[in-house]
């Protein structure tokens, strides 16, 4: 039986939750008419196996990205689509048999690609979806290594949360940005990054040497940093995912490695800048820990698809238990919401619809999982978010004071 409906009703994580948990196989069609996108995601035993996209084929987009990478020239691309025309074998395939690229370059690229086109879905706010099921589904089984719903997940909320706050600074794709540093003073180390919780790196960059400390896959982004390639040549350039390399150049901006190239800065950077120049706490640690409770979150509308005769409910008896999970979600993104505010304005916003007419949240994120809304208080030492799971209940609370 076909799972069908629209996105604003049954979300992404809840689609690939509930084919997920049912290790279903098939293939999930999503389609949104305001970018006349379809794209298709295929999967086996509950496992993502592959994706497609109307837009830019997963072919095309896959010699593309080694011709630029410097894996593969042009000329020999040119040759295995035409056997492709004459045999209709995968482009991949081709490639590797021809030796014309190693079996590793073919499934580091098929891996980054599927990724990035299942994972751009995730950030639609409107669209359709159709699952048909079967019993088996065609794809690279020699080069493609099967995804799980909870990785998809896990990535995708990650990504969803996070978007926002690199897109103040990362309006568009056609970007250009230049060095600020001189490269040379660039070293190679462990533990850095916008992952990392310790940096010796100060507010301008540098360390106590003089040396700016990178990692492997940052300093391999740095370097494609020249003034001249565009946000979307970098991510071409260096075979990474979207999101990976524009929350690399997020974290170079802040650390003022990098900035806009051209000699004007218009009004726009810098408004765009400022709104988002959040104080590094609560950081990508606590982004993390949203990522875990979103996804527990996730379970909570389990009414709609398990309508369906036949099919049961998830995880009955849990929904308290998730229920807080999703309240501290939400009290963590409100507290990063209000952050970049603060860091913006200078002073906490004086109610939290302040932050959904700034784009900040949603509106949702300003009530409880029992439809009640979020308490907030505000005044010269800080601000404190409150709520409570049952009436008369001690709940959760965030409590900032003194000015962080």
């Amino acid at each position: 039986m076909a799972l069908q409906g629209t996105i604003k009703d049954f979300g992404l994580p809840d689609i690939f939750q509930l084919i997920g948990l049912q290790r279903k196989t098939g293939i999930l069609t999503l389609s949104n008419d305001r970018d006349k996108e379809t794209v298709t995601v295929t999967f086996e035993n509950g496992m993502v196996v592959m994706a497609d996209s109307s837009g830019r084929r997963l072919e095309d987009r896959l010699g593309n990205v080694l011709v630029k990478q410097g894996k593969l020239s042009r000329e020999r691309l040119e040759e295995a689509l035409g056997v492709q025309k004459q045999t209709l074998q995968r482009l991949g395939h081709i490639l590797a048999t021809s030796s014309a690229i190693t079996t590793r370059d073919l499934r580091d690229a098929l891996q980054v690609q599927i990724a990035q086109i299942v994972f751009r879905v995730f950030r639609w706010r409107d669209g359709r979806y159709l699952f048909n099921a079967a019993d088996t589904v065609d794809f690279d089984r020699e080069n493609f290594v099967p995804m799980s719903a909870d990785f998809i997940l896990m990535e995708g909320i990650r990504m969803v949360d996070e978007w926002p706050i690199i897109e103040k600074k990362i309006t568009s794709f056609d970007m250009v940005f230049r060095p600020v540093v001189d490269p040379s003073l660039i070293e190679v180390g462990a533990g850095t990054g916008p992952d990392s919780s310790s940096s010796s790196v100060d507010a301008r960059g540098a360390s106590a040497t003089g040396k700016i400390r990178l990692g492997a896959e940052e300093e391999r982004v740095f370097r494609k940093v020249d003034g001249v390639r565009t946000v979307q040549a970098i991510i071409d350039s260096t075979g990474s995912g979207e999101f990976e390399v524009c929350r690399t150049l997020f974290d170079f901006m802040n650390r003022n490695l990098i900035a806009p190239a051209g000699r004007d800065r218009t009004v726009q950077d810098e408004r765009a800048e400022a709104s988002a120049a959040a104080p590094a706490a609560p950081g990508y640690a606590v982004a993390a820990l949203v990522s875990v409770l979103a996804l527990a979150g996730t379970l909570v509308q389990c009414g709609s698809p398990f309508a369906v005769t036949g099919l049961a409910g998830v995880l009955p008896g849990t929904q308290d238990v998730v229920k807080d999970g999703v309240l501290q979600t939400r009290l963590v993104r409100l507290e990063r919401a209000i952050e970049a505010w603060r860091a913006t304005h200078g002073r906490p916003p004086t109610s939290l619809d302040d932050l959904v007419k700034a784009g900040l949240v949603e509106r949702s994120y300003l009530f409880d999982p029992w439809s009640r809304r979020i308490r907030y208080e505000a005044d010269a030492s800080g601000y404190r978010l409150s709520a409570s799971d049952e009436p008369g209940r001690p709940g959760a609370s965030v409590d900032r004071r003194g000015g962080r």
